[in-house]
């Protein structure tokens, strides 16, 4: 069985399966690896939109990780600030912008401290909408984004992006900000990227992960350097199936399409093995 990483995936022990459920279904499908993201604390019954909400949330979502360990997966355990959360503080909680600018602050400030006492691994996600919004909306998630890769830097951690698709013109704003607080490019994750982002993110030294869902995959696999890796983004909500697809589902379609010829299988190793092993440090059992 060929062995399957999921980039990033999100599991919800409130609305969904849950982690350990989760784990299983894609460990019995070839699963080795993956990388979880926490929801917003609203998925997970947690109110309020104060710092202490975010690090309710992220620690719901640590012990999540902890049962996906024990499924036999290898986890990168990641807790952020959603860019849409920028918009549904301010339309719903009524906040102003300068006062979520604050609180992403001091949320980060806390998950940084979650880093240090070993029960998240890294940031994710942050970054800006891929939706029309306010400019100024837009720059206070970006003013987030940048405190997050700072930290990453700092922490030497992995940090995962929620951005724009606008190919070339997306990577080059984030590399205006990594060269300036001089972050390293392999920590830094372009996720669910279209493949003209995954292509130019990759060429510059980032990591990118594009969505496996089956109209993708066949495409990928066949024509692209295997620079990249693969994701599921699997909500785990029952209202929301699959909205992209499955960590198994995910991993079934890509062993079929590893059986097609040697080099496509080779090509899978690669972004499923060794790619991972690059940015996340860890290798199959």
């Amino acid at each position: 069985m060929i062995p399957v990483a999921d980039s990033h995936a999100h599991v919800n022990p409130v609305r969904g399966l849950g982690a350990g459920e989760v784990a299983r279904r894609f460990r019995n499908a070839g699963g080795w690896f993956i990388a979880l993201v926490s929801l917003q604390p609203s998925a997970y019954g947690v109110e309020g939109s104060n710092v202490e909400a975010y690090v309710q949330a992220a620690l719901i979502h640590a012990r999540e990780c902890g049962r996906a360990r024990e499924e036999g997966l290898r986890v990168y355990c990641l807790a952020g600030f959603h860019p849409a959360e920028v918009d549904k503080l301010i339309d719903r909680n009524g906040l102003k912008p300068l006062e979520v600018l604050e609180l992403g602050f001091k949320v980060l400030e806390e998950l940084s401290k979650l880093v240090d006492r070993g029960e998240i691994d890294g940031i994710g996600e942050v970054g800006r909408q891929h939706y029309r919004t306010a400019s100024e909306r837009v720059l206070v998630a970006n003013m987030i984004l940048e405190k997050a890769i700072e930290i990453a830097r700092d922490k030497d951690i992995v940090v995962h992006m929620h951005l724009e698709q606008a190919g070339e013109a997306t990577v080059e704003l984030v590399d205006v900000i990594t060269r300036r607080l001089n972050a390293k490019k392999e920590k830094l994750v372009f996720h669910h990227a279209e493949p003209r982002v995954a292509v130019e993110a990759t060429r510059r030294g980032y990591q990118a992960t594009i969505p496996g869902i089956p109209k993708l995959l066949e495409h990928v696999l066949e024509n692209l350097e295997p620079t990249y890796t693969l994701e599921s983004d699997y909500l785990d909500d029952p209202k929301r199936p699959g909205a992209v697809t499955t960590p198994w589902d995910m991993a079934n379609n890509i062993a079929r399409i590893a059986t097609k010829s040697k080099d496509i299988e080779e090509k899978v190793y690669r972004i499923n093995v060794d790619n991972i092993a690059k940015t996340y440090s860890v290798r199959p059992p």
